[in-house]
């Protein structure tokens, strides 16, 4: 029952993808813990973890790490950084690219493993982020030619993966990648592996008071977004479709001048690439606002 699997007969009408318990399983498992299951028929199942925690001293309490704040771009007198981004979704790979040109990095996009090993002989990047599951060539193979080519040992190689499995994270770290990031990634998880593997230095803007992390765990105001001129929000919803991550940073530069509360929850969001969060509040406006306007 705790591993992956594939219900039989029509898909018409299944829900889910047989993989939450393997999953969960494996999340108990890499906390040095065990899951199980007893079932009766006609009385139900119950399912449980046993996991092994105990009751911290005070003296073992850490402290959350201050924000560093957010980077600006490359610090002076850095070198010119190639990096090479091996994803064959679109909107993953164009995301991650404006990222990274933002502050300064250059950047080449390969579809796939065997377009990952061209760029290599072609562009000889410093580092690269790999898929791992593509089509034509998967991340393992692309990364253990990579190593066997002249010069392959020197490129950093990380794994942007989707999977969960300790199992798959030992093979990605087997092929000869340097370090694993799950997607999805979060902003300061991609500067941060850039800075252990690399070594690049980032300018940073101070960082804001402790008091605002509380703002990235609001949800943006319907009412506030519904005051918002209707040509600004459409511009933004259009903006977040694309991706495109000036055009929404100028919008909601916008928005603060309505509304710099408003602007402020977005642009916390927008930091974290919750765009679909801000989507979903405009098109519950506007969804609200049909709704609302009376019919001939």
């Amino acid at each position: 029952m705790f591993e992956p699997f594939v219900q039989a007969g029509s898909t018409a009408g299944q829900k889910g993808t047989g993989l939450g318990l393997a999953i969960t399983r494996q999340f108990v498992e890499l906390m040095g813990g065990r899951i199980g299951v007893s079932s009766q028929l006609g009385q139900g199942s119950r399912f449980w973890i046993d996991l092994p925690v105990q009751t911290a001293a005070a003296a073992e309490l850490v402290e959350p790490e201050a924000a560093r704040g957010e980077v600006l771009g490359l610090a002076p007198g850095e070198p010119q950084w190639r990096i090479l981004i091996v994803e064959d979704q679109r909107e993953n790979a164009l995301l991650l690219s404006r990222l990274l040109e933002d502050v300064g990095l250059q950047l080449r996009i390969a579809n796939n493993g065997a377009d990952a090993i061209e760029g290599f002989l072609q562009w000889r990047p410093h580092f690269i982020w790999m898929d791992r599951c593509m089509p034509v060539m998967d991340g393992l193979e692309a990364t253990r030619r990579i190593r066997a080519l002249e010069g392959g040992t020197a490129v950093k190689i990380v794994a942007l993966t989707a999977s969960a499995f300790a199992k798959q994270r030992g093979e990605m770290l087997a092929a000869g990648m340097d370090d694993v990031m799950h997607k999805p990634f979060r902003l300061e998880e991609i500067f941060g592996c850039l800075e252990r593997q690399l070594g690049v230095r980032f300018l940073r803007q101070k960082a804001a008071p402790p008091a605002s992390a509380a703002l990235g765990e609001q949800v943006p105001d319907r009412a506030a977004l519904a005051a918002l001129p209707q040509e600004l929000r459409r511009d933004l919803a259009d903006a977040l479709v694309m991706l495109d991550v000036r055009r929404i940073d100028t919008l909601i530069e916008q928005v603060g001048e309505h509304d710099a509360a408003l602007a402020q929850c977005l642009r916390e969001h927008a930091y974290n690439f919750d765009y679909g969060l801000i989507g979903n509040a405009l098109k519950g406006v506007s969804e609200t606002g049909a709704a609302a306007r009376p019919t001939d």
